[in-house]
């Protein structure tokens, strides 16, 4: 994954809200006061009529960039490590997630008729000022309120929120504006695609369809400019990019995961995640990916001591009271020796506290490799730490 990556979800949540209020757009309105167990949206439920993934595909570009609506959850995940001229620091966060209530469209011939819905959230961590900023909407995917096409290229939408694909399909662009909060980037891939797994094929649990399809831009350069509070910035940096979709990818034993997007200084990337299960340990069939500088790639599997995770403190939300690790020591066996990674997040308080809440935080990484020193910045994801994400409501 969410995650993100198998990242993150927090797709039920909308798909609960969009039933609880009849499926209308929720730009402007106050939002359903109620979180739900993103694990849960991935952990089985009614999932029959939908399609499993259950092996290696070909992917086909533009079109996998689109939607994939014979799934039942979809997110196109994008992150990022920018600064202005002057060395200010900011994180990027912007998350389009797609979810089928259904496993077929319904009968009807009006506009608004779907079985699909759309979610998003966006986030800007002001690191200089120790601000975290974020917004969220929800909209069905009819009527032009959202939705996703492939062709002449790719571009996934939740009103005038935006991923727009290039013709050419190595770049893209991120828009999306909320109040004083905006970002309107572009990005040109620098490295070739990533296929995580099994060329793409990335199994989550034991069990057939328990697994995703999942592939990454990991290095992409972006340029553009951000605003906060009003105040507008020219930035450029680094971003990672993560497409996944898959119908119930974990067990029911599973109550969260944390996830790691790493860009070395040296033009090298890490991915990789653990699943955390109910009754302590971690899922065996927990991986990630290491990425050369020339893009070639090698996969990772916790089972087999590739990495290890271990955290090296703590930080409790003051928004919800979920305590968080805070802090890790990454051991990665790379190709060519043991990488030591000490991974420390920009600023404490990163927490997305949207109908439902999580973690994905900008950090910063130090450490060694073969005696020499390396160092880079990425992006965590962690989920399943809140005990309780809404007044009255406890997992």
């Amino acid at each position: 994954m969410t995650r993100r990556g198998i990242l993150t979800l927090v797709i039920v949540a909308a798909a609960l809200s969009l039933a609880l209020i009849g499926g209308s757009a929720l730009r402007g309105q106050a939002q359903p006061q109620f979180s739900a167990d993103v694990v849960a949206a991935l952990s089985g439920g009614d999932i029959e009529g939908f399609a499993r993934v259950t092996g290696v595909k070909e992917f086909s570009f533009p079109r996998d960039h689109g939607a994939h609506p014979e799934y039942q959850t979809e997110w196109w995940y994008n992150t990022a490590n920018v600064q202005t001229a002057d060395g200010r620091r900011f994180g990027l966060k912007f998350t389009i997630f797609r979810r089928a209530l259904t496993p077929t469209m319904p009968e009807r011939a009006s506009e608004w008729a779907t079985n699909q819905i759309y979610f998003a959230d966006f986030a800007i961590a002001d690191i200089a000022a120790d601000r975290f900023y974020f917004k969220e909407r929800f909209a069905r995917g009819a009527a032009d309120l959202a939705g996703a096409q492939s062709e002449p290229y790719a571009k996934i939408w939740i009103e005038d929120w935006s991923i727009t694909f290039d013709e050419d399909g190595q770049g893209y662009r991120l828009r999306a504006a909320e109040g004083e909060l905006s970002m309107d980037v572009r990005l040109r891939m620098s490295k070739p695609i990533v296929f995580h797994g099994d060329r793409g094929f990335s199994v989550k649990n034991k069990g057939e369809g328990n697994a995703s399809y999942y592939y990454s831009f990991t290095r992409s350069l972006l340029e553009g400019t951000i605003a906060v509070r009003g105040e507008q910035f020219a930035v450029s940096g680094t971003a990672w990019f993560d497409h996944e979709y898959s119908t119930s990818v974990l067990g029911e034993d599973a109550l969260g995961w944390d996830w790691f997007s790493l860009q070395l200084d040296d033009g090298r990337e890490i991915m990789l995640y653990q699943i955390r299960l109910r009754g302590g340990g971690i899922e065996p069939t927990s991986h990630g990916t290491f990425i050369d500088a020339d893009g070639s790639t090698y996969p990772l599997s916790i089972a087999a001591g590739d990495y290890t995770i271990t955290p090296l403190g703590t930080w409790t939300s003051p928004h919800t009271g979920a305590i968080y690790p805070h802090g890790w020591r990454l051991s990665v066996r790379a190709p060519d020796g043991l990488i030591e990674l000490d991974v420390q997040p920009f600023m404490r308080d990163q927490e997305l506290n949207t109908t439902t809440a999580y973690y994905e935080g900008a950090v910063r990484l130090t450490g060694t490799q073969n005696g020499a020193p390396i160092s880079g910045v990425g992006y965590v994801e962690l989920t399943g730490y809140n005990v309780q994400t809404r007044e009255g409501y406890s997992r």
